[in-house]
């Protein structure tokens, strides 16, 4: 079967003996995986989160050859509000440790 990957994962038969590992360097290309990966319960779940592609057909091979990078909606990363970032509490701490010392 192929997949292309984009986490590294490890496959195991119901016994826990190891039948697939994907590493770094198989991220992102279309490899060669054997069917008895199917039967790990994290097969499924990396598929149905996107984690995992399993083209079924010629054509879907070829466009994942041709761009292998996953489709993900850009989110926009929120600022927490106030002064809670690690740099004003740096900040907060230093200030407070030279109004000890001058006391």
């Amino acid at each position: 079967m192929l997949i292309v990957a984009y986490v590294c994962a490890e496959f195991h038969d119901k016994t826990g003996t190891v039948i697939h590992r994907i590493r770094p360097e198989d991220l992102r290309v279309v490899t060669e995986a054997p069917e008895a990966i199917r039967q790990d319960p994290l097969f499924d779940l990396l598929v149905r989160e996107g984690s995992l592609k399993v083209p079924d057909t010629k054509n879907e091979v070829k466009k994942l050859e041709n761009d292998p990078e996953p489709k993900v909606p850009v989110t926009k990363v929120q600022k927490p509000a106030g002064n809670n970032s690690s740099a004003a509490l740096e900040d907060e701490k230093k200030s407070s440790q030279k109004s000890a010392e001058n006391k």
